[in-house]
């Protein structure tokens, strides 16, 4: 009977813990997996351009291309949007 006991505990502590997990999940905002090509495709163009330079310049321009790439993923999450209404261009916004 205990084991009975324990065993039902714990499968309705298992339950509790995934229904919790799974809720966090389905509301963690996510970019649209277009966007998320389409910003790493300018992230890489973007990082192509700064292959030839050299120094402290190079180290620059890589720095500004993840922090530009950084940033268009913050203000995607952020703002949810349902794709074509993602471009950072705002060539395809309604």
């Amino acid at each position: 009977m205990r084991v009975m006991r324990k065993s039902l505990v714990v499968i309705g502590a298992l339950a509790l813990a995934g229904s919790l997990v799974a809720g966090v999940a389905i509301a963690k905002p996510k970019c649209p997996k277009q966007c998320n090509q389409q910003f790493v495709a300018t992230k890489k163009s973007c990082l192509s351009v700064c292959k030839p330079l050299k120094g402290a310049e190079k180290k620059s321009c890589k720095k500004a291309c993840v922090s530009t790439f950084h940033a268009s993923k913050v203000a995607c999450k952020a703002a949810q949007p349902t794709f074509p209404a993602c471009s950072p261009s705002g060539a395809f916004v309604d």
